[in-house]
């Protein structure tokens, strides 16, 4: 998995982590945060390599389809870019810093 999956994973965890099982969390945490294998995941919680394998794919399909369905994610970042982009005379700079430290928190 390289940097700009495992970048993704982390903002829907953000957005929707608690919409998955703790046991899924647990496990797309050992895997993607701590980079584990699935083998190690699997030796670590006691439990198959196919049950991580399986568990970890439906974390991140349901992951997706939570964006897909509901599009946090993109609403934020559609957020930022439009008030990056903005002249200073149509925003100052400090409502610009205060508004994108808000959509960062989330």
């Amino acid at each position: 998995m390289n940097i700009e999956e495992r970048v993704k994973i982390a903002v829907l965890v953000k957005y929707y982590g608690k919409l998955l099982t703790q046991k899924q969390r647990d496990i797309v945490a050992m895997y993607v945060d701590n980079n584990l294998s699935l083998a190690e995941v699997s030796e670590e919680l006691n439990i198959s390599r196919q049950a991580v394998k399986d568990s970890l794919d439906n974390a991140l399909n349901a992951l997706n389809n939570y964006e897909q369905q509901l599009k946090f994610v993109s609403r934020d970042e559609k957020l930022k870019q439009t008030i990056e982009n903005k002249p200073l005379t149509s925003i100052d700079m400090a409502t610009r810093f205060e508004i994108l430290a808000i959509l960062e928190d989330n």
